[in-house]
């Protein structure tokens, strides 16, 4: 609709959780507004991951006190995560270097070209960002989770500019669609552990073998259900969004994007946003190591040794693995920072991206020695089999944990021994695990909303968006796993 935008400081809005409020009244202060906001509304209905872990570790003692003696228990809990200390390693590797690959000038550059060839309107804005979202996350989770937020964002921007209200909690749910398809693509944190044939990332390797990225991605509930969710999922949002001829004050009034909630200032890029590196010497005070931490040369030539040792790798036939995917977005990290320094500090900042699964995941690690250990993997897996719907049975159970769990690949080690020993189609099986836990990420949203500051709307929208979402992508997963 053509004409003055939405306020986002409006006083006719009467719902004081939404973002039309943002910018508050003279007798509300800061912290008043913070507690009404999405992300600490959200999170009094699902705890941190932390809180979640210690829940999870003490069930675990409980359930197996009929199999394993106190101290048993107790050394497994304390001592399991050596086992799997790799694949922690890994996991910290597949978020810090994902973030610090996107979260780059040059990136922000292409987003930016995006953003200005995409369409303003309302259903234009909420279409293009869905849509790119899942495109961009299933090549990687950081390209379609932070690339999508800030590419809706600027869009917003643009649609103000031309005069255009646009309905901000849409389009951020839109950009939170890269969680439900980032795990079916290259970068599934489940089908990268299951690929390792060395064991490294993949700890059933001695148990299951391992299985080809290939055959995942190209398997049909796969394939068809990507095709589909690109398609139609941010339709849906379209369809959900208040009519753009909504009147303001009413209760499908739009909500557009407040400046408190804003990542970028009104005339700044998605560029300038991602350029975070300034040296700390002036250039013309460096010494011999300010001038080789900042050389574009030694990154130059770190950058072309390691994509001739990936092009060798996978030239040969290599497999692409959690290893050979940590390996290839250190390589072009550091091609799209520049000088060593500027990959540094990003990698930093990058940490907080590692925060649900860095310390959550000792936990984790024990629960899964506990369950190993007193064999109630196998019990877990014939009650799976026993559903005569094995696959449609782990997507169940993949999204109840996975709000327990963010992280899905330490979804993975903690369901992936009983998916196997359902002794099913384990492909199947492990796409349907992965749709579970992405859609578990997508109620999770909050999580990785308030890593990046973000307060989108009032919660209970964000209810009615992902309940939306949630029954659609259910139907059409537990359908097509049905029929193939």
């Amino acid at each position: 609709m053509a004409g003055e935008p939405t306020s986002s400081s409006s006083s006719s809005n009467p719902n004081p959780n939404s973002s039309a409020n943002a910018g508050g009244t003279a007798g509300e202060t800061r912290a008043d507004r913070y507690r009404d906001a999405f992300v600490p509304t959200l999170g009094r209905y699902f705890p941190e991951a932390l809180s979640n872990a210690v829940v999870l570790a003490a069930l675990a003692l409980l359930v197996t006190v009929p199999f394993l003696e106190p101290m048993t228990q107790l050394e497994l809990l304390g001592t399991g995560f050596f086992d799997l200390f790799s694949v922690q390693m890994l996991l910290i590797l597949y978020w810090v270097l994902g973030a610090a690959l996107v979260e780059s000038p040059r990136v922000g550059a292409v987003l930016d070209r995006f953003a200005a060839a995409l369409p303003t309107s309302q259903a234009g804005v909420i279409y293009a960002t869905g849509v790119l979202s899942l495109l961009l996350g299933w090549l990687n989770w950081a390209l379609g989770l932070i690339g999508g937020i800030y590419l809706g964002q600027r869009l917003c921007r643009r649609a103000r500019e031309n005069g255009i209200a646009v309905h901000y909690p849409a389009v951020l749910t839109a950009s939170l669609l890269a969680l439900v398809l980032t795990n079916q693509g290259l970068s599934s944190p489940g089908g990268l552990m299951l690929a390792d044939e060395s064991g490294l990332a993949n700890f059933m390797v001695d148990e299951v073998g391992s299985i080809a990225m290939s055959e995942f991605l190209l398997h049909p509930v796969n394939l068809v259900s990507t095709a589909v969710f690109v398609l139609t999922l941010p339709a849906l949002l379209v369809v959900l969004a208040p009519d753009a001829d909504a009147a303001d004050g009413t209760d499908d009034a739009i909500t557009t994007l407040g400046e408190r909630n804003a990542l970028l200032d009104r005339t700044e890029s998605i560029a300038a946003a991602f350029d975070h590196y300034s040296p700390a010497v002036p250039p013309a005070d460096w010494e011999v190591g300010d001038r080789l931490e900042n050389s574009r040369l030694i990154t130059a030539l770190a950058v072309a040794v390691g994509l001739i040792s990936a092009g060798w790798y996978f030239g040969t036939g290599g497999r692409l693995t959690l290893p050979w995917l940590a390996f290839t977005l250190l390589i072009l990290g550091l091609a799209v920072q520049g000088p060593p320094m500027a990959f540094r500090k990003k990698t930093e900042d990058a940490t907080r991206w590692a925060l649900h699964v860095a310390v959550p995941f000792l936990l984790y690690a024990g629960v899964w020695a506990l369950l190993d250990e007193a064999g109630l993997y196998g019990t877990i897996g014939d009650a799976i089999a026993a559903t005569g719907v094995p696959a449609a049975a782990s997507y169940v159970v993949a999204f109840a944990l996975g709000l327990l769990v963010p992280d899905p690949g330490s979804l993975w080690v903690l369901q992936g021994p009983a998916v196997a020993a359902a002794d099913v189609d384990l492909v199947g099986s492990l796409v349907a695990t992965m749709y579970g836990a992405g859609l578990s990420n997508l109620w999770l949203g909050f999580l990785f909303a308030s890593l990046l500051s973000l307060y989108g709307f009032d919660w209970r929208e964000f209810v009615r968006y992902a309940g939306a979402v949630t029954v659609y992508v259910t139907a059409v997963v537990v359908g097509l796993l049905l029929l193939f």
